[in-house]
Parts: C-alpha cells; structure tokens; sequence
C-alpha cells in the first residue's frame, strides 16, 4: 500500500552495519548505566552524611548535568576537551588527535548525565525510609553503618527501582544522539544506510522496531528484577 521496500536488508554490508550498530549501542549503554548507577548511589550516599563542603561540590554537579540537554553535554565534550589541551599526538601522521574517542566523550557525557538522575532517584529512595524504622532499628542497637546496610539500604533499593527503571531506559535511548558526534551506533548506520538507499521510511521504521524491542527487554529485566527483590510492604510486595 505504501510502496514499501525493505530489499536493501537482503544486502550483507547493511547487516553488518546494522549488527555494528546494534552491538556499539548496547555496549554504550551498559557502559554508561554501569557508571551512571554506581556514581548515583554512592553520591547519594554521601550526601546522606549531611557533609556542607561535599555538598556544595555535588548539588551544582547534579544540578547542571540534570538541567541541561545530554546532546549540549555530548557537544561540549567533544569540542571542548580538545581545546582545553586534551589531545596528542599521533606517532604514525604526526599529527595532533583528540585524547578522548567520540565513543569516549559520549560514554562520559552519558555517564555523567546518568549518574545525576540516578543520584537524586537514590537519594530520594533513602529519603523515603520510614523515621519509624529507622528508630526502631536503633532502639535494637544498630550503629550507623548496620542500620544503613541492614534496614536503610534494602527498603531504599526497593524503592527507587521504579525510578531506576526510567531512568536507565531513558538512557539506553539517549544513546542514539550520540550519533551527531559520529559515533558509529544504530542510528549512525541506519543515517548511512538511507542516505545510500533513499528508503527512509523503511529504514527509519525497522531501526524503530529494533529500539523497541531491545527498550523493552531492558524494561522487562527491570521489572523482573523488582519483582524479585519485593517484600510486604514495598515495591511491587506492597
């Protein structure tokens, strides 16, 4: 009815080239969710200690990176680090190169952007236990670290993995602006591949399908994963 065409994926170079970009979408994204997930917890925990001078270097840090778009990010690590004097030399052109890949200045920016959202869905998770818990918990003897391993940080975890959930699936997603920067991810080669083919309606519908196959699988994990870790009370053993 459309006049649709899909013959071009018959052609081995476009499925390499779609398996390449596949393959260095995922590895972005787990990279970036790795980073972003261990940076948020441990800068919510540290914020959670009430310390002014790691506060006032923290709360502008989560506040630039949440407040601006993660392509100006992107951007401005790839333009700006090399004029800033991060560049080398090249031993076989001698020739001066950025020190950073565009793959590298996309995984940081990511990271970076990732790692401020997932500091406030942390701190907000810990911010959630219940006052009464924590007094009770106390009441029986639990020092300050026990009472976070034993009873903070269990009923927190619980109740942040909604809000980690959105946010990691929003990063995965993130991953395709990396494209403006040439990093040769998903919608890099689909860019690639119209531009050859002048298909892009076809080309633009299966890359489509393909984020949302590869979304949902992470949101299916998710959910998996909190499902598992739920017990009366919180989360989905509520």
């Amino acid at each position: 009815m459309f006049g649709l065409d899909y013959s071009w994926l018959l052609d081995p170079v476009y499925q390499r080239w779609l398996l390449r970009g596949i393959v260095t979408t995922l590895e972005l994204a787990a990279l970036s969710s790795a980073v972003a997930v261990i940076a948020g917890f441990l800068g919510a925990l540290v914020l959670s200690l009430r310390i002014w001078w790691i506060d006032a270097v923290l709360e502008p840090f989560v506040e630039l990176f949440r407040n601006t778009p993660p392509l100006l990010q992107m951007l401005f690590f790839y333009f700006t680090l090399t004029q800033l004097g991060f560049r080398v030399e090249d031993p076989v052109t001698g020739l001066t190169v950025p020190l950073f890949s565009a793959f590298a200045c996309a995984a940081i920016s990511l990271s970076l952007f990732g790692a401020a959202l997932c500091i406030e869905v942390f701190r907000s998770g810990l911010e959630a236990v219940p006052k009464a818990t924590r007094e009770a918990a106390r009441s029986l003897g639990y020092g300050r670290w026990k009472l976070f391993a034993n009873v903070e940080l269990p009923i927190a975890t619980r109740i942040a993995l909604p809000s980690l959930a959105n946010v990691l699936t929003n990063l995965f997603k993130t991953t395709s602006q990396a494209s403006v920067i040439a990093v040769p991810e998903l919608m890099y080669y689909a860019g690639q591949i119209y531009n050859d083919t002048f298909r892009t309606l076809e080309v633009m519908t299966f890359v489509l399908v393909i984020y949302v196959v590869l979304v949902s699988i992470l949101a299916g994990a998710m959910n998996l994963l909190e499902r598992a870790l739920a017990f009366p009370g919180y989360g989905k053993g509520s």
